[in-house]
């Protein structure tokens, strides 16, 4: 499969973070996956995912301090 050239550029400095946002199935997963290979990705569309994450909000806050100085 080829990652399409898009009219926007994420070039992030090392230490930033940004959410990306759009519709399913357009490539989102998949760009940051070839794009930041070995980067956690939080899908909150499995239920099991977001039921951690609703039961224990502190928990966003603990997994970013864990890859503080990443990618």
């Amino acid at each position: 499969m080829e990652i399409k050239k898009r009219l926007l550029d994420l070039n992030l400095p090392r230490g930033k973070s940004a959410f990306l946002w759009g519709p399913r199935k357009v490539g989102k997963t998949y760009w940051v996956s070839h794009t930041f290979p070995g980067v956690e990705i939080i899908d909150l569309l499995k239920t099991d995912v977001l039921a951690e994450y609703i039961n224990r909000p502190a928990l966003l806050r603990k997994r970013c301090q864990n890859h503080k100085g990443a990618v």
